[in-house]
């Protein structure tokens, strides 16, 4: 009897030192981010990804069992006293990394999956006639918190769970603090990814896509599986605002503070410098896939704003371009800017300072604008 507990002990710790990487490796850059990634572009059914999703933990399961029972014989069977210690030694330093690095480094982890640019992106609702607007990815430290507050975001949603242990308690804890700290509001929305049917935040999301306003911060841990699944929730609950998607609305409805703005062709808009509010509103809602700044940078009041909208898409999934142009533009150069927006994806916005400027004048009268 104590002979099968002790060999039940030793394939346990076999277990928890081969499941524990691995499973990490299964989250990063194995079947779990392929499946995240593909439900994202496929715009997949909550409920199918989740029967995918169990598949997939359930195959790991499988795989780290049969893997860990053969490591397990191979020990048992080895006369070796010393391989068998260093071997659990290697196995055991493993686990210990994994678990310490998964604990207090997501950072490391979440550059690893793929980094944090490429999953942030922009859904914005018009809920009971309140502006709503959520930006996804994942898990934010300290600095990126900061930042948020610095850009004006009304709060972040968190979907980690304290169940997920060991790193997200201590996640959940830390975010409070820096949420505290920078005077930001955190918003708690646990989730559980695949294994819960997460009934209770789905009605909290509902709830919250009808009563609030203003621009959330949505993330999980690495910003994929449980931020598919908000998404999910919020594109079958959610009203899109039809101001994000400019062919659909008339022109007075599409109002500018510095300015009109002009359709010069299909999918190809002249507008001011946007405010704060009109960045939010129009320009990082998910229409638009290309910004092209005018903004002359020899002049030296536009340089604040160059730097403005510079910083502004480093974290936004929209193409920027600064092409300087000044009121000196002729056909020849209007000609070769029309090459440039011709090779890149549409819709774009095209903006001087203000559109009464020369340059702007220039590009409207002679690009053939349609109203």
């Amino acid at each position: 009897m104590l002979i099968k507990l002790k060999s039940t002990i030793y394939f346990s710790h076999v277990w928890l030192c081969v499941g524990f990487p691995m499973g990490l490796w299964v989250l990063l850059g194995g079947p779990s981010k392929w499946l995240s990634e593909y439900a994202r572009v496929t715009d997949m059914e909550m409920s199918q990804e989740s029967i995918l999703g169990k598949s997939i933990i359930l195959l790991y399961l499988i795989f780290s069992f049969i893997l860990s029972f053969y490591i397990h014989g191979v020990l048992n069977k080895s006369a070796n006293k010393l391989t068998k210690v260093a071997f659990r030694s290697i196995l055991t330093a493993m686990l210990l990394t994994s678990v310490y690095i998964f604990s207090f480094y997501p950072q490391w982890l979440i550059s690893y999956a793929g980094g944090v640019s490429e999953k942030i992106e922009t859904i914005s609702f018009d809920g009971n006639s309140n502006q709503l607007s959520f930006v996804y990815g994942p898990y934010p430290n300290e600095e990126m918190i900061k930042t948020l507050k610095d850009k004006g975001y009304d709060g972040i949603i968190s979907l980690l769970h304290e169940y997920v242990v060991p790193a997200e308690p201590n996640l959940i804890k830390q975010e409070a603090e820096f949420g505290k700290k920078y005077g930001i509001e955190i918003i708690n929305m646990p989730m559980l990814p695949w294994i819960s049917g997460n009934k209770q935040t789905i009605e909290n999301v509902k709830d919250f896509i009808e009563t609030k306003k203003g621009v959330y911060y949505v993330h999980c841990y690495f910003g994929r599986d449980r931020v598919n699944i908000f998404k999910s929730i919020v594109n079958k609950y959610g009203k899109q605002d039809e101001l994000k998607t400019v062919e659909k609305v008339d022109k007075s409805s599409w109002v500018w503070e510095r300015g009109d703005y002009f359709k010069l062709e299909a999918g190809v808009y002249m507008t001011p410098y946007p405010t704060d509010d009109e960045f939010i509103k129009y320009v990082l809602g998910g229409y638009f896939k290309t910004v092209i700044s005018t903004l002359n940078d020899k002049e030296e009041n536009n340089i604040e704003w160059i730097a403005k909208e510079t910083e502004i898409f480093s974290i936004y999934p929209v193409k920027y371009i600064h092409y300087p142009l000044d009121g000196s533009i002729n056909q020849k150069g209007l000609d070769q800017f029309k090459e440039l927006i011709n090779t890149n994806k549409k819709p774009i916005l095209i903006h001087d300072f203000l559109t009464k400027s020369p340059l702007s004048k220039f590009i409207i009268n002679n690009y053939d604008v349609e109203y």
